[in-house]
């Protein structure tokens, strides 16, 4: 009884919070919720709901819903709101998630479990709204906020990972401790998805390292920098490796300045000391280069159950969500082949998944996805060109470059970690960060943001 009154406390104390800042402040929600993100924890800290779980169960998901409502009274209150949605949705960013979404509309009517699959178009169509809600609840001057709030978050998680990783108790997931190695999760159900964020963090470390202002500034940004580096260590993750190399080689490519190029030779600088220092990290990572294979042999079958659906169903898939009863039932002899395991029967590598789940016309979809985030990008950069020429002294950032481009690369680097990692783990379009970093980046190459600048003065801590 006293669990179930703290858990229906911390509930109503959430809901508050978030009620508070939807009425208030609503252009705070989408960096709350990427904080929120980090605390998925918080699962076993709300009271059981049933059905309302789905939408209420998690912080990430309250205030998913918190953010939704406040675009819908910003609209209610605002003409200019409506007007400014109108745009949005003629947007060629937003016409990309229609694409999607229409493919996985279609594949209802020849899915192979339909109830699954109107779940997950469903879903799709919650964080859609999400995408619409940040988008309308964006101001000039919160931009920034969500690296910030991922940064300063994330740090704040490490203390907690090098306890994990130094006790070898875990505050929750107590499972993971059976394992070989002991890999910290923190507030997160898996390690993975922690270093997932970790990466996050990284990224938007160096964001605003490279915004930042003051030398005391950088050099703190360095130092934390550091700091998550060891928090990603600690996790033992991979797939966290991989990804982490390619966004800073991505990283170097997008912004070729030497102010950016120092921080990330940190990195790996950084990288190699911990590598060397921890012979349980390099032996896990060195994996790496026996191939996917011994990557993680437990979900090999499920590669090659993704592979046979994508063969035997090549144009439209087996329905969006209908990987797991296709694999249960038609392809489950590729898992008792190999009697020992009792790994996943749902599909954690995005792609296949994708191929296996909506076939070619989802691959296309997918690619049109990653089109669009490309026009944009560049878009931002051109934009920025053409207006200041870029810097004009050698190592100094102009004010367009603050304000659109380099935002912009942080975020975009966001979706492409984010999308890295859900090779391995799953969770790309069901990632909340995917749809708040398309709504910022729609933000920065709208219309009104490229072509009426307005005088607010950008401070960079």
């Amino acid at each position: 009884m006293e669990s179930s009154l703290l858990q229906w406390g911390f509930f109503l104390l959430s809901v508050g919070v978030m009620l508070y800042f939807a009425w208030q402040k609503p252009d705070v929600l989408p960096a709350l919720l990427a904080g929120a993100v980090a605390l998925e924890i918080s699962v076993v800290l709300f009271p059981a709901m049933g059905f309302l779980a789905s939408q209420l169960g998690s912080l990430a998901r309250l205030f998913s819903v918190g953010i939704i409502g406040a675009a819908i009274l910003q609209l209610w209150r605002d003409p200019g709101k409506r007007r400014e949605l109108k745009k949005v949705l003629k947007h060629y960013l937003t016409w990309a998630l229609y694409i999607y979404m229409a493919v996985a509309v279609i594949s209802l009517s020849y899915t192979v479990d339909r109830g699954k699959t109107g779940m997950e178009i469903f879903r799709l169509f919650i964080l859609f709204a999400l995408y619409l809600g940040c988008r309308l609840l964006m101001e000039e001057r919160t931009v920034l906020w969500p690296l910030r709030v991922v940064h300063g978050l994330g740090l704040a998680l490490v203390p907690l990972a090098l306890y994990e990783w130094v006790t070898h108790n875990l505050i929750w997931q107590e499972a993971l401790m059976k394992r070989e190695v002991v890999r910290v999760n923190a507030t997160f159900v898996d390690p993975n998805i922690f270093a997932r964020y970790l990466i996050l963090g990284i990224i938007a470390n160096l964001i605003l390292y490279y915004l930042s202002k003051k030398n005391v500034y950088r050099i703190l940004y360095l130092a934390t920098l550091c700091a998550l580096l060891g928090g990603l260590a600690a996790t033992l993750s991979r797939s966290g490796l991989l990804t982490l190399a390619i966004v800073l080689f991505l990283l170097i490519c997008l912004i070729p300045r030497k102010r950016m190029i120092w921080p990330v030779g940190l990195v790996g600088l950084a990288g190699g000391g911990i590598l060397a220092l921890q012979p349980a990290v390099w032996q896990r990572m060195s994996t790496l280069l026996a191939g996917l294979g011994a990557l993680d042999e437990q979900r090999q079958y499920l590669w090659e159950a993704a592979l046979a659906m994508f063969r035997d169903y090549p144009l439209g898939g087996v329905g969006l969500g209908g990987f797991q009863t296709m694999f249960l039932t038609k392809y489950i002899h590729l898992k008792t082949e190999i009697p020992f395991i009792e790994g996943a029967t749902l599909s954690h590598t995005t792609v296949l998944t994708i191929a296996a789940e909506l076939g070619i016309i989802g691959l296309v979809a997918l690619a049109w996805f990653w089109l669009t985030l490309v026009i944009a990008l560049l878009s931002l950069r051109r934009s920025g060109k053409r207006r200041s020429g870029w810097a004009t002294e050698p190592g100094s950032i102009s004010r367009e470059e603050r304000r659109g481009y380099i935002p912009g690369v942080g975020y975009f680097l966001w979706i492409t970690a984010v999308f890295i990692s859900s090779q391995a783990e799953g969770r790309f379009f069901e990632d909340p960060v995917i749809w708040l970093s398309l709504a910022v980046l729609g933000y920065l190459v709208s219309e009104d943001t490229n072509e009426k600048w307005r005088s607010y003065r950008w401070e960079i801590m």
